[in-house]
């Protein structure tokens, strides 16, 4: 049985390798944080315990997240009192990251929140209809009618209040807020990884207008707390882009004091799949309404399964090496075992350290010398073997321009997804916090 040791909110600066802490603590979505459902985030602990860690009393440093997700280390830095940067391929998260480091007018919003409760209750129908023919399988007719309105109304805003910043940070804010209520009132079982409705479990959907009024007052009062508390003249960029290719030219010669990120996983969460039902309806801003145009933006996520059989048709692992003993042992014993799946899953697993190989690479080539790199990611199972995905990664980074200083985890218990994967990857117990430092 895995032995933990008990830190209660605050976890120390100084902790021996291979440490594995339970962390005990009453909240994890302080300010900004609970805006939106997310898998596979990590605590806001891990940041705020870096940023202490290597920056200190410190201010208007910038820290660097080239894996930011919903946001996790972008909100911890703003309150901190540093700059931020924050890139991921996926743009919803993106969007939901912008929205929760980026301060508002308080004022503006109240007006604007005013409005669109009156034209709540006077609109019968709303103009916007998602490019989704089984529609009607994810939402009742009712529910159909009512986010149709919330959307055409958001839709609405800059006409009716001007398109200036303060304006689109609200209209951008609104966007979130009705995201964040989309699964809740579809059919979708709320709780899977995968959007599907279930007949197994029935599930009775919220009423959409009840929610997204709650949901709002949630979002305004955690949204002013945010805007009075973090310094007005900190600096927040969100990318949308790839994390291994042309890192110089995102941060356009920013330096960077800190990085804290956690990379996908192999065979990673299906994002996309995963968003489904919101992309229904938010997914026209993105270019990804259709279904189509979701399968062509999957391929660009590190650690994804959807490739195509052309992709992998003339790739071994004795031929193609990591020059990593254990890593290409595990690659090959897929490769020959797993009948089924073992070339398309070697391939998956040997393409996703390729691509954190040139992701290290990258950042090396951005960092000064001593410059901390915290990265946290969890083991993996493929074809029922199990990867040391950390130690794998440690390697890497070795030999790309980092040294390894320490690594030290903990437990994971405040799961988004909660459903077994019955050994396609299983349920992770343990994040790893690796502690690079720049060579």
């Amino acid at each position: 049985m895995q032995e933990y040791i008990f830190v209660k909110d605050i976890i120390p600066y100084e902790i021996p390798r291979g440490t594995i802490l339970n962390i005990v603590t009453n909240s994890v979505t302080p300010y900004t944080h609970g805006f939106h459902k997310y898998p596979g985030k990590f605590i806001p602990h891990i940041p705020k315990w870096a940023i202490g860690k290597y920056l200190g009393e410190q201010k208007n440093k910038t820290i660097l997240d080239p894996f930011c997700g919903s946001g996790t280390t972008l909100v911890e830095g703003i309150i901190t009192g540093h700059n931020v940067i924050g890139i991921d391929v996926d743009p919803l998260s993106v969007l939901i990251s912008k929205v929760k480091t980026t301060p508002v007018n308080t004022l503006k919003l109240i007006k604007l929140s005013e409005w669109i409760y009156k034209e709540i209750r006077r609109k019968k129908k709303g103009k916007f209809k998602p490019e989704c023919q089984s529609i009607e399988h994810w939402f009742s007719k009712e529910t159909f009618n009512k986010l149709s309105v919330i959307r055409t109304l958001i839709d609405r805003i800059p006409e009716v209040f001007g398109g200036d910043r303060e304006i689109k940070d609200i209209q951008n804010l609104l966007l979130i807020c009705f995201s964040s209520i989309i699964r809740y009132v579809s059919n979708a079982d709320n709780e899977s990884q995968k959007t599907y409705v279930s007949h197994t479990k029935i599930k009775i959907p919220k009423e959409p207008y009840e929610l997204f009024s709650y949901q709002l007052e949630y979002v305004s009062d955690r949204i002013k707390k945010f805007s009075e508390y973090i310094n007005p003249k900190l600096k927040s960029q969100i990318i949308c882009s790839s994390s291994t290719q042309l890192l110089e030219e995102k941060l356009k010669g920013n330096k960077i004091d800190l990085v804290i990120t956690s990379p996908p996983y192999i065979k990673a969460i299906d994002y996309i799949y995963n968003q489904m039902v919101e992309l229904f309806w938010i997914g026209d801003l993105f270019e990804l309404q259709t279904q189509t145009k979701q399968n062509k933006k999957k391929i660009k996520y590190i650690g994804t399964k959807h490739l195509s059989k052309k992709e992998y048709a003339d790739y071994t692992p004795f031929n193609t090496t990591l020059r990593i003993k254990e890593l290409d042992e595990k690659l090959q014993t897929i490769f020959t075992a797993d009948r089924k799946n073992g070339y398309k899953h070697a391939y998956i697993t040997h393409k996703y350290f390729t691509d954190m190989e040139m992701h290290f690479a990258e950042i090396a080539s951005c960092l000064e010398r001593n410059t901390h790199y915290i990265m946290v990611v969890g083991d993996s199972m493929v074809s029922g073997i199990v990867f040391n995905t950390a130690d794998f990664l440690i390697q890497i980074a070795n030999r790309n321009g980092f040294k390894f200083t320490n690594k030290w985890g903990y437990k994971i218990k405040n799961r988004f997804m909660r459903f077994d994967r019955k050994g396609r990857g299983g349920i992770i117990e343990i994040d790893w916090v690796l502690d690079f430092i720049r060579k």
